[in-house]
């Protein structure tokens, strides 16, 4: 296969614009696999360690923290940068990712490749609403420079990232809340005194009238006056959810139709990398970026060392552009600088052998994608034991605080960076030609003729309800007659739920206190009255489960401590009775065993429950009957 080097991919996208081509090229071969290709000609992949500097960013009085020019070079940054050069080459990297210091050198010497971070709309929550100011090149222009000073060997530049992680799904980068979304923050966030103008004037051109919007979202709006995020919040009407992915839609396309023709012109010898999106973005986002830059960037943290196929897929569908994954890693608990790793991304695994082993997994079964061109891990060296600036405590370090290098995982990065162009030419694999589907949960309950025909989980459980929260967030409940009455604040992170124990006849025999034998059921029934349009979420949660990335889920039952979700359905102001197939549920990625069989095993259940998020923010939700049929 062959195509136009990568800057004519882009003549459509930027109209009349011509820039002159970056001096880094990214193509395929005649084989379809992508590789940056430097100006000598040489074909490469881009391995790399995120924020080689000699210090941390903003360290916090009173902790230890990385320091390594002044304590272990007397001060000198030119040798510590020397020293940290080598180290890198001798390991077979061959780029400096993401905040990485100027004082590493990339001569002949060491010959290492470096990437920068513009942030070119700063670092403010609600930054890509900054698309809507009338000024926005000039803000990208004025990020891009501020970026770039002091870098004078921009020969060795592959290219520049223009963010990262911004919240695209308005929340943050991954919560994704359908009532919480750029939209949303619009009308909630003035930014720069344009973005809730903006957002009135879209859906004012969608609706033509307030009675209209009022029949749309089935409740009324008096005055275009009267639109804020308050009465938004409150709808989940489908013509609501539909106007958010449009406004997300049109915010996206305007971020990087306005933002790329700059950054082009100002840095026309450089590649645009991507955003380095956080796991994941609004389909829209995706695609807009695709048709923008030359790479798309993607942080993720697996919890197994193998490549996220589905999302690597849907990057590479929605976009044709190849992909870098800028941001990995493992953290273990056995580790040379006192690290707790109670804060970070990612899983902690038990050894630096472990560490090591994950390594060369991750990067052998990514790089055998044809469409993946890099690998940057994160970071060089290990956060301090006490929290970086803002509580981050993991061993993530390739070196300790004290300078100290992890052996075993270096040795695992030489062996397998070193072999990395057999490993491409060997490829086999093909890209992609379609998104996957989400991997379905699977679910078979047990045949039990002689159990009761339902279940209820209100009656005589083997333990009482309990409620959890987001740290912005709190809940309550009492018994009111045969129900339950849950009074909430759901904040506005991830909110609060209630959790629900089997009857104290279904306890197990073996295992943690609170788990129930539940087989057999295949529906859960709610019968419940919750303010109108909260947002509600049903869980089921094996027993053994924990955080991702545990050491073993094994507490000796039949499951393996997965959990799951139903899809969210809306509260309606009405009592109602809301049914639950339990072999639609899917899995939950940020709680649970993410390397367990995906089946639900309601064999061995800890609890099932109710999450509740979004608006009204504060209300009670009163459940009058939660059973289990079969």
């Amino acid at each position: 296969m062959r195509t136009l080097p990568a800057i004519a991919c882009f003549a459509a996208v930027l109209g009349s614009h011509a820039f002159a081509a970056p001096r880094f090229r990214i193509e395929p071969d005649d084989k379809g696999v992508w590789s940056y290709i430097a100006p000598s000609g040489e074909r490469f992949v881009s391995l790399a360690v995120n924020n080689v500097s000699p210090e941390p960013f903003q360290p916090r009085p009173g902790t230890d923290y990385y320091d390594a020019a002044r304590r272990q070079f007397n001060g000198d940054v030119g040798a510590w940068g020397a020293s940290v050069a080598k180290l890198l080459t001798d390991h077979g990297f061959n780029t400096l990712g993401c905040w990485s210091s100027l004082k590493v050198p990339t001569d002949a010497k060491a010959p290492l490749y470096r990437t920068h971070i513009l942030y070119i709309a700063a670092h403010e929550p609600d930054r890509p609403l900054l698309a809507l100011a009338p000024d926005f090149e000039k803000t990208v222009l004025e990020n891009t420079r501020k970026a770039m000073e002091g870098v004078t060997d921009r020969a060795n530049t592959i290219g520049v990232f223009l963010d990262n992680e911004a919240a695209w799904f308005g929340k943050s980068g991954w919560d994704k809340i359908p009532t919480y979304t750029l939209l949303d923050v619009a009308l909630e966030r003035d930014t720069a005194g344009v973005a809730k103008k903006a957002a009135v004037e879209f859906l004012r051109e969608r609706h033509k009238t307030t009675d209209a919007i009022s029949t749309a979202y089935a409740k009324p709006l008096k005055s275009w006056d009267a639109l804020d995020a308050a009465y938004l919040r409150g709808v989940s009407e489908p013509a609501a959810l539909d106007d958010r992915t449009a406004f997300t839609a049109m915010v996206a396309k305007k971020f990087f139709e306005r933002a790329t023709p700059v950054v082009r012109k100002e840095l026309p010898d450089m590649l645009i990398l991507g955003v380095r999106f956080a796991g994941d973005a609004p389909d829209s986002v995706i695609e807009a970026c695709g048709k923008a830059t030359d790479v798309m960037s993607v942080n993720f943290y697996e919890h197994k060392p193998r490549a996220n196929v589905a999302q690597l897929a849907k990057f590479w569908m929605l976009t044709k552009r190849p992909i870098m994954i800028t941001e990995w890693s493992f953290r273990a608990k056995e580790n040379q600088s006192g690290n707790p790793n109670t804060r970070g991304a990612g899983p902690v695994l038990a050894t630096q052998a472990d560490r090591a082993a994950a390594y060369s997994g991750m990067v052998e079964d990514a790089m055998s994608w044809p469409m993946v061109v890099g690998m940057h891990w994160f970071e060089f060296s290990d956060q301090s034991p006490q929290g970086r600036f803002d509580g981050e405590d993991s061993n993530y370090g390739i070196v300790d605080i004290h300078n100290k290098p992890y052996p075993e995982l270096l040795g695992a990065m030489k062996a397998t960076n070193t072999k990395m162009p057999s490993l491409r030419a060997s490829i086999t694999k093909t890209a992609p030609t379609k998104i996957p589907d989400p991997e379905k949960v699977a679910f078979s309950p047990g045949q039990y003729p002689n159990r009761r025909s339902s279940i209820d989980l209100l009656a005589k459980p083997i333990r009482e309800p309990e409620t959890w929260s987001a740290p912005d967030a709190g809940a309550g409940f009492s018994r009111q007659g045969d129900g339950i009455v849950m009074g909430y604040d759901a904040g506005t992170m991830w909110g609060v739920g209630i959790n629900f124990f089997g009857p104290a006849d279904t306890k197990l025999a073996k295992g943690p206190a609170e788990a129930t034998d539940l087989d057999g059921y295949s529906t859960a029934v709610i019968e419940l009255t919750a303010p109108k349009d909260v947002m509600i979420n049903f869980t089921v949660v094996e027993a053994g489960a924990n955080f991702p990335g545990q050491p073993s889920y094994d507490v000796g039952t039949p499951a393996d401590g997965e959990a799951f979700n139903s899809k969210a359905f809306f509260g309606t102001g009405q009592r109602e009775t809301v049914r639950i197939d339990l072999g639609e549920l899917h899995k939950q990625t940020g709680y649970g065993n993410q390397a367990g069989n995906n089946r639900v095993d309601t064999n061995a259940v800890r609890h099932l429950g109710l999450q509740v998020q979004g608006t009204p923010r504060k209300g009670e939700v009163l459940i009058h009957a939660l059973r289990l049929e079969k």
